[in-house]
């Protein structure tokens, strides 16, 4: 919404920011991929509401706060377990907005993570698709 209070619509991401000064921000920096479908549902995953987060982006990394999720629904590459991935929403220090898939974010928590910012290494997709029938 605009200050006069039209709803404006259509923005790219690296054209939304938190204030009037964020600084420069593209949007390789705001997103990774516009490659999924259109089809998503939004949560809002209430443990990880104001929760610090580094973010890995094209050019670096950088530090800010969970917004909320978005989910992939109906679309080949959510159906294929090596691709499935939840998109976070997160406002940057620098008060950018960033959208990254959830192998690109680690979640700073003081009380439970000893190294919140060595990133994990080793960690193996899944490949099989489970079924009861």
């Amino acid at each position: 919404m605009l200050e006069s209070g039209a709803i404006y619509r259509g923005l790219p991401p690296h054209a939304i920011a938190f204030s009037k000064n964020p600084g420069e921000w593209t949007i390789e920096q705001a997103q990774r991929w516009d490659c999924y479908g259109w089809k998503f549902s939004t949560i809002e995953y209430t443990f990880l509401r104001g929760m610090d987060l580094a973010v890995k982006i094209c050019g670096g990394e950088v530090n800010g706060s969970y917004i909320f999720t978005a989910a992939p629904v109906d679309d080949g590459f959510s159906d294929n377990p090596s691709q499935a991935k939840e998109f976070t929403f997160i406002r940057t220090y620098c008060d950018n907005l960033t959208i990254q898939p959830t192998d690109k974010v680690l979640v700073i928590d003081k009380s439970f993570c000893t190294t919140p910012t060595t990133w994990p290494t080793g960690i193996v997709r899944s490949d099989a698709i489970f079924s009861c029938e």
